[in-house]
């Protein structure tokens, strides 16, 4: 069983701005996704959903979304450019990743759980 130094639940928005935060800390997260791919729940909304805050304040500090920075993106936009910021991360993501519940706590894939 392969050990991890910290895992991250979900590739969306939150565990990709979390992997950055991570990787600024000189450590290597694992990206745990329960989808196909990392993108959180974005790539199964509506095409007419975008999001509830400008670009600039849902970005990245290393990448921004590009494009005028007042404007609310898209659900392809941000689909798109949440896989750009996997590409940049260099992060290792497991893609159809399953849980199961162990006593106290939840296992994903290969995360180990410990008292």
């Amino acid at each position: 069983m392969e050990r991890v130094e910290v895992a991250v639940i979900g590739g969306g928005q939150s565990g990709l701005a979390a992997v950055h935060a991570l990787r600024g800390q000189g450590l290597q997260p694992v990206v745990l996704e329960a989808s196909h791919q990392a993108a959180g729940a974005w790539p199964r909304h509506r095409d007419s959903v975008t999001l509830f805050s400008p670009a600039r304040c849902s970005c990245l500090p290393a990448l921004p979304f590009g494009g005028n920075p007042d404007r609310y993106p898209h659900r392809g936009e941000v689909v798109e450019y949440l896989l750009r910021c996997v590409g940049r991360l260099d992060a290792e993501i497991h893609t159809l990743s399953a849980y199961t519940e162990s006593g106290k706590c939840t296992v994903w894939y290969t995360a180990m759980c410990t008292s």
